[in-house]
C-alpha cells in the first residue's frame, strides 16, 4: 500500500516515469492489482500513448468494477485514438451501471453533443439534473440552458437560483452566472441577462493573476524578430505530401464553422484547436537557444526546423489525419506566423475577421475556462484586439501571398461564394458538401459545438445589438478594432 501510495503521490506531481515504476513494482506483486493499472493507464493518457492506454484502463475497469473514473478515462482514450463509437458505447454502459450518478450522465451527454446528437445530449443532461445535486448540475444547466426549446428555460432559474445558495465555490458561481445569463437572453430579459454576464465576468477576472497590457513588450518583441530581415532570410525547400494549413485570428470569428465546413472536403482533414505549436516546437526551441519566444527564433538552421517539422508532422500522425490539406484552426497561432512561415514556406493561413463588437461580446457572454483576462473582460479583450489587429497588420505587410482573410460577416452572407475563395486559396476544387456541414457528425468541442449542427442564419451578427448601450457604458464606441469590419 506504501508503495501505491508513493507512485499516486509522484503522479499527482507529474514525475511519469518514476510513477511508472512503481506502479510496475506493485502489478509485480499482484497483476490485478486496479489501482496500479489505472495508475499506468493515466501516465499511458498524458504521454499520449493511447493504445497501451486503453490497454491497461480496460483492465482497471475490470479489478475495479465500482469505480466510475476508469471508465471514463477509457472513454477519453478511445476518442483520443479515433473510435468514438467504443467511446460511446463506454459511456452508454457506464450510465447502465450508475443511474442516479451526475457526473456519467454529463459524461455522456457530453460525448452527444460533441458528435452533434443534440436531441441525445438533452435527454442525458435533463434526466441528469434530477439525479442527487453536485457540482456538475451546474455544467449541465448551463449546456441545457443554450439547447432546449425556449419553453423550457423557466424551469432551469429555480434549480440555477438555488446552486447559488447552496455552493459557495466562486468558479462554480462563474459557470451559474453565465447559465443565468444565457437562459435571460433567451427569455429577453436583456438587462438581468448583462447583469449575469458582468457578474460572471468580473468573478473569472479574479482568478487571471495578469493583464493584457503586460503583454505588449510579448508583441512587441514578435514584430521586432519576424521583421524583414527574417523574412528575407533564404527559405528551406520543403516537400510535404500535405498542404499545412491555419485557420487564426481573434476568438469567436468562426474558425469552427469554417472548419467545420472545409472537412467535408473529401481532401481536406483537421487537427482542430491544435498547441502542437506551443507546447512542443516553442519549448524545443527555447531549450535549445536558452532563450525565450520570439527570441529563440534566431538563427532557425536547416536541421532544427527539420526537427521543428518532424514533431508537427508526428502530432498529424498521432492524430490521424491524412488528407491532402491539414487544419490547424487555433486562433492564438497568429502570434506563430513568423514561426509557421520558416516551418512551411508554401503554408496556407486564413484570417478570420468579424466586426469588433460582435466579437467582444461573444467573448464577454460565453465561459471560457482559461484564466486569461481578455476572456472575461469588455476592455481587456479591447486591449488583446488591438494587439493582434497590429500583429496581423505586421504580418501581412511581410508575407501577403500567404495570407487570406475572410470576413464572418461575408461567410454567412455568401457561404458558397466564400467557401470556393478559401478552397481555391488551398488548392482545392469547390465541392458541395461543404455546404452541408450542420449534417456532419465530426466531433467539435469548441464553444460553438451546437450552433455549428444547425443551417447559417444571421442571428451571430446582431445578438449584441441588444446591448450595445449597455456595452457603450464599459466600451468607448470608436474602437478602432472595428477598421476590420465588415458589418455597418
Amino acid at each position: 500500500m506504501l508503495l501505491l501510495k508513493r507512485a499516486n503521490e509522484l503522479l499527482a506531481d507529474d514525475k511519469l516515469r518514476e510513477a511508472e515504476f512503481m506502479f510496475k513494482a506493485v502489478l509485480k506483486e499482484n497483476n490485478k492489482n486496479g489501482p496500479a493499472l489505472f495508475g499506468l493507464g493515466r501516465i499511458c493518457m498524458r504521454l499520449e500513448e493511447y493504445d497501451s492506454a486503453i490497454y491497461y484502463l480496460k483492465r482497471a475497469c475490470e479489478y475495479l468494477p465500482k469505480m466510475l473514473d476508469p471508465l471514463f478515462a477509457l472513454a477519453d482514450a478511445f476518442i483520443e485514438a479515433g473510435s468514438p463509437v467504443d467511446a460511446k458505447t463506454v459511456l452508454e454502459y457506464t450510465l447502465t451501471v450508475a443511474r442516479h450518478n451526475a457526473q456519467a450522465h454529463y459524461e455522456l451527454g457530453q460525448f452527444y453533443l460533441d458528435h452533434g446528437f443534440i436531441d441525445n445530449a438533452k435527454r442525458t443532461f435533463e434526466k441528469g439534473i434530477t439525479c442527487p445535486k453536485g457540482a456538475v448540475t451546474a455544467f449541465m444547466l448551463y449546456e441545457l440552458v443554450q439547447i432546449a426549446p425556449k419553453a423550457d428555460l423557466e424551469g432551469y432559474l429555480t434549480p440555477l437560483h438555488e446552486l447559488l445558495n447552496e455552493y459557495d465555490n466562486k468558479r462554480l458561481k462563474v459557470v451559474v452566472y453565465y447559465a443565468l445569463a444565457k437562459c435571460c437572453h433567451r427569455l429577453a430579459d436583456y438587462n438581468q441577462a448583462f447583469d449575469y454576464f458582468k457578474l460572471a465576468n468580473s468573478t473569472q477576472l479574479e482568478y487571471c493573476d495578469f493583464r493584457t497590457e503586460y503583454m505588449q513588450p510579448f508583441f512587441s518583441s514578435i514584430k521586432a524578430r519576424c521583421n524583414t530581415d527574417f523574412f528575407a532570410t533564404p527559405k528551406d525547400t520543403v516537400n510535404t505530401t500535405f498542404v499545412p494549413t491555419f485557420i487564426l485570428g481573434l476568438p469567436r470569428t468562426g474558425s469552427t464553422l469554417l472548419e467545420q465546413m472545409l472537412i467535408q472536403h473529401t481532401n481536406i482533414g483537421s487537427m482542430g484547436e491544435s498547441t502542437v505549436i506551443s507546447d512542443k516546437l516553442v519549448p524545443f526551441l527555447t531549450h535549445r537557444s536558452e532563450s525565450p519566444f520570439p527570441d529563440c527564433l534566431n538563427n532557425l538552421t536547416t536541421s532544427v526546423l527539420d526537427h521543428c517539422r518532424s514533431l508537427y508532422i508526428d502530432e498529424i500522425k498521432k492524430l490521424r489525419v491524412g488528407e491532402q490539406a491539414v487544419i490547424n484552426k487555433l486562433p492564438a497561432n497568429f502570434q506563430n506566423i513568423g514561426l509557421i512561415y520558416k516551418l512551411f514556406p508554401d503554408a496556407r493561413i486564413i484570417h478570420l475577421t468579424r466586426n469588433f463588437h460582435a466579437t467582444a461580446w461573444s467573448v464577454f457572454s460565453n465561459h471560457f475556462a482559461e484564466n486569461e483576462p481578455y476572456f472575461c473582460s469588455l476592455t481587456e479583450f479591447q486591449a488583446y484586439a488591438q494587439f493582434h489587429d497590429d500583429t496581423m497588420s505586421h504580418f501581412k505587410a511581410m508575407i501577403p501571398r500567404n495570407i487570406y482573410s475572410v470576413s464572418y460577416e461575408d461567410l454567412l452572407d455568401e457561404p458558397a461564394l466564400e467557401i470556393r475563395k478559401v478552397l481555391n486559396f488551398m488548392y482545392q476544387e469547390f465541392q458541395p458538401e461543404c455546404l452541408e456541414f450542420h449534417k456532419a457528425r465530426h466531433k467539435v468541442n469548441t464553444l460553438s459545438k451546437a450552433q455549428v449542427r444547425q443551417p447559417l442564419n444571421q442571428a451571430p451578427r446582431s445578438n449584441w445589438r441588444h446591448y450595445e448601450k449597455l456595452m457603450s457604458t464599459i466600451l468607448p464606441a470608436d474602437h478602432n478594432a472595428q477598421t476590420t469590419t465588415t458589418d455597418p
